[in-house]
């Protein structure tokens, strides 16, 4: 499992510092998950890998960058928040990569067809079921996700040092924009395979805004993430 890891990780350094392609969401109106565990998808324009550093901003005034936007292969679309601050106050910047800066760490996402290169077998199949929207204690079974829906697919997140560009862990808090969130959904959180432990965890949101569509979360590192809720 330590060679798995470790292999996820220097995978992740590569993917660091490849272009990154950018996916903008044409539309932020969008249903969740039907309630069955299936994902719906949100309406997504593809844009040039050059587009990293481009800004957009949602109808709720949420900005992300190409390079901070992920389209996952179910089709629900996610990013990082940017030009903004954390619910601790720090200042969310860009760098010339289009990355989220938070402190010492910069943030991004790996391209759609790496994002599980490099992965062990059986969480490559747990992300795949988890995108075709098997539910979610069938894809994932080592954790009690009893009563959970997968809001969105999966993303590949990657959390690397500012100055050097080299991946690194230690948690640091995202603001994720999550088209599909919509008000009165239970307990939101995040389901993480975490690279560098090899374990799978659900991570309690910091705070989630149905107005602005942002769910906030402390990330331990690189890894693969989905929002999900609990039915009431």
């Amino acid at each position: 499992m330590k060679k798995k890891c470790a292999a996820a990780l220097v995978l992740a350094a590569a993917l660091a510092v490849q272009p990154m392609w950018a996916f903008a969401s044409s539309s932020s109106s969008s249903s969740g998950s039907d309630g069955s565990g299936s994902i719906t998808s949100s309406t997504t324009t593809n844009t040039s890998a050059n587009s990293n550093t481009t800004v957009t901003v949602s109808s709720s005034g949420v900005k992300t960058t190409g390079a901070t936007t992920s389209a996952s292969p179910s089709g629900s679309t996610i990013g990082v928040a940017v030009d903004t601050v954390t619910t601790t106050g720090q200042q969310v910047t860009t760098n010339s990569k289009g990355q989220a800066v938070i402190g010492d760490t910069a943030v991004g996402f790996a391209p759609s067809v790496a994002a599980t290169a490099g992965l062990p077998e059986n969480v490559v199949s747990a992300i795949n079921e988890i995108n075709a929207g098997k539910p979610l204690t069938e894809a994932v079974q080592t954790l009690d996700l009893t009563g959970y829906n997968a809001l969105t697919g999966t993303h590949a997140i990657i959390t690397m040092d500012a100055n050097t560009g080299a991946v690194k862990t230690g948690a640091v808090e995202v603001s994720l924009y999550v088209p599909n969130l919509v008000e009165n959904l239970a307990n939101v959180q995040v389901l993480f395979y975490d690279n560098a432990t090899g374990q799978w965890q659900l991570i309690p949101a910091v705070k989630v805004d149905p107005v602005t569509k942002t769910v906030a979360v402390n990330v331990p590192g690189s890894g693969t993430l989905s929002v999900v809720y609990k039915n009431q």
